[in-house]
């Protein structure tokens, strides 16, 4: 099996945490939908403990995969600003990952995702 499709499962969620930092529309002033997810003080453990509950199925995805645990954990260890940062960056060097990433972000799926996440923000300092 190629290595993108066996990461894709797990890849998923590190993108829907930068699709949450992107907001409605990228570049306004004030405060974005999904600031809680950006701003979290969960650590890592915390957040993937709140996965499986949420999400278990891809809680699951991200466990067989490593390589997405690693990019994950080195992402929720930025601050909120490098967090930010780090999404502006790779988004602005794939201009085209950011259209992509809006129309998805704009369907049933995409919204259910949005939720999950914000359900994740708001219940990870539950979890030890």
């Amino acid at each position: 099996m190629e290595r993108s499709s066996v990461l894709k499962p797990a890849m998923t969620l590190v993108a829907t945490f930068g699709v949450a930092l992107m907001g409605p529309t990228s570049g306004v002033a004030g405060a974005k939908p999904l600031d809680p997810v950006i701003n979290t003080t969960c650590t890592y453990d915390q957040i993937v403990a709140a996965l499986r509950i949420e999400a278990p199925d891809l809680a699951s995805a991200l466990d067989a995969h490593p390589e997405a645990q690693t990019k994950l954990r080195e992402f929720v260890a930025l601050s909120p600003e490098q967090r930010r940062a780090r999404v502006d960056q790779r988004l602005n060097a794939h201009p085209e990952w950011r259209t992509t990433l809006e129309q998805k972000r704009a369907t049933p799926q995409g919204q259910e995702k949005e939720q999950m996440l914000l359900r994740i923000a708001d219940t990870c300092h539950n979890y030890a």
